[in-house]
């Protein structure tokens, strides 16, 4: 067996403390199985690490929507269940149902909202109030009095007004607006451009941004519902789902497709984060931080915050910002070999092409004409 060179021991070992420093920040990915009746659990790398709720685990059918309790338990509903699930948040085991005191008919989405309470939309051409559960889940009331038909995602602004998307028929969907007592303030969003719209978030500028499952886009509108244009299209099939990574990056799940794609804040396709291993129907998509004593080692020289490299999952090409006097880049495969070097000399902000190297874990190393150096580390898809 050929040994591996000084260098490359030092290589592996920096991708080894590096994996360490990372875990004190980490996360892991919850993606809903709605097909398989399951929920799967991916690394922050996209690294599928198996179910969490096991196909059918505590009768749950259809599955519909994540929720992290304040507990550790994690709830879920299914489409074709009256009651929220409860697992456990450590191992996915059934703990029992959650939810009592009201039957849910095909519940869907899931938030904790200002007030402490559960709120649960209801898909049901009848029974489609938004419904509130205590976080004992004891029923507390409908919180609307209006019918939700068909509702989806959800989001409070910060008057404490409740938003909600209304698929309808896929072909006339809308996103309606409450006050913060439930009362129907009317539609929020209803142009001739939405059809079906499942998911919407709001980013830092006010601006909703709402997944169409109909037609396979995202719309952007203003903080006063005004259409703006199409976020993203071309990419996705059926969007439903949406988490955003604790570097900005938008995870959404598709039907259609099967898998989660990555998108940055601009709207562009990054590739796919999850696809495969029997995934069908993802339609939530959830981020859950790790806690994990900091066993923070000092493998650099120099911080990670002297530069960056934009996005760290990707197909590339990958953009590097430079907040430092560096001199070359290296790149190591994750056998510890060199695979690539760059003179960045002077430069601030320039793209890396990965060109054909094949999909993995890549440490890239910044070093100065001193040889102080700082790394980071990315996964290239393919």
């Amino acid at each position: 067996m050929k040994k591996r060179s000084p260098v490359q021991e030092i290589i592996l070992s920096s991708f080894l403390l590096i994996s360490f420093m990372s875990q004190a920040q980490d996360y892991e990915v919850y993606v809903s199985s709605r097909g398989e009746n399951a929920v799967k659990k991916y690394s922050a790398y996209g690294d599928y690490l198996g179910y969490f709720v096991a196909p059918g685990e505590g009768g749950l059918n259809g599955t519909e929507d994540i929720l992290f309790h304040p507990d550790g338990s994690v709830l879920v509903t299914g489409f074709g269940n009256t009651t929220i699930k409860r697992y456990d948040g450590e191992t996915g085991a059934f703990l029992g149902d959650f939810s009592s005191g009201y039957a849910l008919a095909t519940p869907s989405k899931m938030s904790i909202g200002p007030d402490s309470l559960i709120y649960v939309t209801q898909w049901d051409a009848v029974q489609n109030n938004i419904v509130r559960f205590d976080l004992d889940g004891n029923f507390v009331d409908e919180f609307t009095t209006e019918g939700a038909p068909n509702g989806l995602g959800h989001l409070w602004d910060a008057d404490g007004n409740f938003y909600v998307a209304l698929f309808g028929t896929g072909a006339d969907g809308v996103v309606r607006k409450f006050d913060a007592d439930g009362n129907d303030l009317g539609d929020f969003i209803n142009s001739g451009v939405l059809q079906g719209p499942t998911s919407i978030w709001v980013n830092a500028e006010g601006h909703m941004f709402v997944e169409d499952w109909s037609v396979g886009t995202v719309l952007e509108y203003s903080s006063s519902g005004s259409y703006l244009g199409v976020f993203n299209s071309g990419s996705m099939n059926n969007p439903e789902g949406i988490a955003m990574t604790p570097d900005g990056l938008l995870l959404i799940g598709d039907w259609g497709q099967d898998v989660v794609h990555i998108l940055d804040t601009l709207g562009n396709h990054l590739g796919i984060f999850a696809a495969g291993e029997g995934l069908s129907d993802p339609n939530s998509v959830k981020i859950r931080m790790i806690d994990t004593p900091d066993t923070t080692v000092h493998v650099t020289d120099l911080p990670v915050s002297t530069w960056e490299v934009l996005p760290n999952i990707g197909s590339g090409p990958f953009t590097l910002q430079l907040h430092g006097s560096f001199s070359f880049l290296y790149v190591y495969d994750e056998q510890g070999t060199m695979v690539d070097q760059l003179n960045v000399q002077g430069k601030q902000s320039f793209q890396w092409e990965p060109a054909d190297l094949p999909a993995g874990m890549y440490l890239l190393v910044c070093s100065t004409s001193d040889g102080l150096q700082a790394t980071r580390k990315i996964l290239l898809q393919k």
